[in-house]
C-alpha cells in the first residue's frame, strides 16, 4: 500500500502549537480517518516541538534525520491500513532540504503571514522563550523573515510539492487555524476547540520578563513564563512599533505578500492581502516600565507564587554586583526577602557548575555536572587556585568564597560561603564572613 506523507512545516509564529496540541489530543479520530499522527509530548505551557524525535535523532549538539525511523514509521503506516503520514514541527521548515532528499514524494504545509505582524510576534517570542534583553530593533526595511526562505524552498522542490495558507482570521476556513488544517485533511475539526496556548503577554509582562531575562535561570523563566501569560491589564493590544514605523513596515508587507501571491497559489490569498491594506497600528508604547507597572506584576508573581518570587529574589542577591540589583526594580524585590530568607541550603551541583564556568572559562551543562565533579577540571581548579588536593572540602569552599568577595561577587561568596557553613557549623569565620556578606549586600540597597 502507498503511504501519502503530509508534512506541516509551520513557519513558526502561525499557529503551530494550537495545531499540534489539538492533533496530539485528536490522534483516535484521525486514526479512524486513516491518517497516524506519531505521538509527542508537550510542556507545561502545551507547546511541543511537535513531531521532532519521530524522525530527527540529536547527535550531540546536532538533530541528524535518522532514515531508519522514516523506513519504520512507513512501513507502520503501510501495515496497519493509513493512507498517510502526518507530521508536524516547526523544526522541519529549517532541515526541509535534507527531509525532501530522504521523502521525494511528501508535501509540506505552510501558512503565510503578514511579515509585519510576524516581526513583532517574532520578537516577543524571543523575550518569553529565549531570554532576549535588548530593545526591538527597528531597521529602515522590514524583514521578510521566513516568506523570504519560503519562496526559496518553492522555486527550489517545486510548487506543485507545496499547500500554502493564508494565516489570517478572514481567511481560515471555519474561522480559526485548527478548522483550516482539517480543512486541508478533509477532516471535520473537533467540535470543542477552547484551549489557547502560547497566548501573547500583555505590555507589562513583556517587559517584566526582559528584565527578568537577566539574571534568572531557564527554570525560574520557564514558571514566570506560565503565570505572566495569564497576567492581564488594560495594555493586553500594543505595539513596540511607532506610528510612522508601522506605516512604512506596512507598505513593504502589502508589497511582499502580493509578490509572493502572484507566483504562487496561496488559499484566500485576498483577503490575508485585505488584512494588510486594512492594518491598523495598535497602541503603542515606548519599552519603559513604570514602577508602578512593575510593581503591579511583581505582586501578582508573589500572591500566585511566592516560591517562585522567593527565588527571583534570591537569583538577584546572588548577581548583586550586576545594574538589575541596583535598579529600583530590583531593590524593589529584595525589599520583601532579606538573604538569609532566601538562600538555598541544597546548591553544591550549582556551585560547582558556577565555579567552573567562572574559573576556567568553559559552560558546563547543569545536567552533566555530577560527572565533572570527578573529572579533570575540578583538579584544574585547585591548580588554578594553587589549593593543594590535602585540603578540605569546606576549606575550598571557604577560599573560594572570599576569591569571589575579593572580585566583588558578594552573591558567588555568600553562595559559597553558605555551602561551607553546611559543613562546618561552628566555624567562626565561616559565621562572621556570613554576617559581613549580608550586611554588605543590604549596605547596598540602602545606598541605592
Amino acid at each position: 500500500m502507498t503511504v501519502n506523507i503530509l508534512i506541516h512545516i509551520g513557519p513558526p509564529k502561525t499557529g503551530t502549537s494550537a495545531i499540534q496540541f489539538c492533533l496530539k489530543n485528536d490522534r483516535s479520530r484521525l486514526t479512524e480517518a486513516g491518517f497516524f499522527y506519531p505521538e509527542h509530548t508537550t510542556d507545561v505551557n502545551g507547546i511541543s516541538s511537535g513531531n521532532l524525535n519521530s524522525i530527527f535523532d540529536t547527535v550531540g549538539d546536532e538533530r541528524v534525520l535518522n532514515d531508519a525511523k522514516v523506513v519504520a514509521l512507513l512501513k507502520f503506516c503501510s501495515q496497519s491500513g493509513f493512507h498517510t503520514l502526518l507530521l508536524s514541527s516547526e523544526f522541519f521548515f529549517e532541515r526541509l532540504t535534507d527531509i525532501v532528499e530522504l521523502l521525494p514524494t511528501a508535501r509540506f504545509i505552510a501558512y503565510v503571514r503578514n511579515p509585519l505582524d510576524s516581526f513583532e510576534s517574532l520578537y516577543n517570542q524571543s523575550v518569553k522563550r529565549h531570554h532576549h534583553t535588548k530593545p526591538i530593533k527597528k531597521s529602515i526595511k522590514l524583514p521578510r523573515f521566513y516568506l523570504a526562505k519560503l519562496d526559496k524552498f518553492i522555486e527550489q522542490f517545486s510548487k506543485d510539492r507545496f499547500i500554502l495558507r493564508s494565516y489570517s482570521s478572514n481567511a481560515f476556513a471555519g474561522g480559526n487555524i485548527v478548522a483550516d488544517f482539517y480543512h486541508i485533511l478533509g477532516v471535520l475539526p473537533p467540535d470543542n476547540i477552547t484551549k489557547q496556548i502560547n497566548p501573547s503577554y500583555s505590555f507589562e509582562a513583556l517587559e517584566f520578563k526582559r528584565w527578568l531575562n537577566q539574571f534568572c535561570s531557564a527554570q525560574i523563566a520557564l514558571k514566570a513564563d506560565k503565570l505572566l501569560q495569564a497576567f492581564s491589564s488594560d495594555k493586553q493590544r500594543f505595539s513596540l512599533l511607532n506610528k510612522e514605523t508601522v506605516e512604512r513596515y506596512k507598505t513593504q508587507a502589502y508589497g511582499y505578500i502580493n509578490d509572493f501571491c502572484s507566483k504562487y497559489d496561496v488559499f484566500m490569498s485576498n483577503a490575508l492581502l485585505e488584512d494588510i491594506h486594512s492594518y491598523s497600528s495598535k497602541p503603542y508604547f515606548e519599552q519603559k516600565l513604570s514602577l508602578v507597572q512593575f510593581k503591579m506584576v511583581a505582586n501578582y508573581l508573589h500572591e500566585c507564587d511566592p516560591s517562585l518570587y522567593r527565588s527571583i529574589c534570591y537569583s538577584l542577591y546572588l548577581v548583586s554586583y550586576q545594574r538589575c540589583f541596583r535598579s529600583d526594580f530590583g531593590q524593589y524585590i529584595t525589599s520583601t526577602y532579606k538573604l538569609s530568607e532566601v538562600a538555598n541550603k541544597n546548591m553544591l551541583k550549582s556551585i560547582i557548575t558556577n565555579l567552573i564556568n567562572k574559573l576556567i572559562g568553559r559552560r558546563v551543562d547543569e545536567h552533566t555536572v555530577l560527572s565533572t565533579i570527578a573529572s579533570d577540571d575540578l583538579v584544574r581548579l585547585r591548580v588554578k587556585l594553587q589549593i593543594d588536593n590535602n585540603i578540605s572540602d569546606v576549606d575550598l569552599l571557604r577560599e573560594l568564597a572570599v576569591l569571589a568577595e575579593n572580585n566583588d561577587d558578594i552573591g558567588l561568596a555568600y553562595r559559597l560561603m553558605s555551602r561551607a557553613m553546611l559543613l562546618r557549623p561552628n566555624g567562626p569565620l565561616i559565621k562572621s564572613k556570613l554576617k559581613y556578606y549580608e550586611q554588605r549586600i543590604e549596605n547596598e540597597k540602602r545606598l541605592n
